[in-house]
């Protein structure tokens, strides 16, 4: 029997995800699988009734420094929720200025629905999308810096495996079995 079988009418986990290159779908399986009973959709599927569920989780990229759209426009639609954010990024995710975007981002993101509680966060590399890295460095007049390169090719094999289990940790950790 699932979770949902066995509790119909109580609040379970949802998670919903907007990746554009399968960084942060990868990270929010893990979490899913993490936390019995979960539902897993798309920013842009998420489902009209939203009262049987509770925690919400909101799994995002960095989007030119926000939240894509399509997160926002789902966390607009969140009320009474205890909410956990979870992003990937190209950048490292120990500086100073990362920990700032995502205390940030999430912040924003749960202030955009009614009377929701910012629970836990968590921010991890992705890999780069290729074409975004050719655009980036157009903009920056064609040439790729020794360092720019670095952070490129140390976001190349991520989320790794390191990754995926400290964010399921973390997300078992603030609402495991009992939400």
């Amino acid at each position: 029997m699932t979770e949902a079988e066995v509790r119909p009418n109580a609040a379970r986990p949802l998670i919903v995800v907007s990746s554009r290159t399968g960084n942060t779908m990868i990270l929010a399986h893990a979490i899913c699988d993490a936390l019995p009973g979960a539902e897993l959709v798309r920013a842009t599927a998420l489902p009209e009734d939203l009262s049987t569920f509770n925690p919400v989780l909101l799994g995002f990229w960095c989007d030119r420094g926000h939240a894509p759209e399509d997160m926002m426009a789902a966390a607009r639609r969140l009320s009474g929720k205890r909410i956990g954010c979870f992003a990937t990024m190209g950048g490292n995710p120990e500086d100073e200025s990362a920990k700032r975007w995502m205390k940030t981002t999430a912040e924003e993101l749960v202030g955009l629905g009614d009377n929701n509680e910012l629970a836990e966060t968590f921010l991890c590399r992705g890999r780069i999308d290729p074409e975004v890295f050719e655009r980036m460095t157009a903009m920056l007049g064609g040439s790729v810096s020794a360092e720019r390169e670095a952070r490129r090719q140390a976001s190349e094999t991520h989320p790794d495996r390191i990754d995926l289990a400290r964010g399921a940790e973390i997300f078992r950790g603030v609402f495991g079995a009992n939400w």
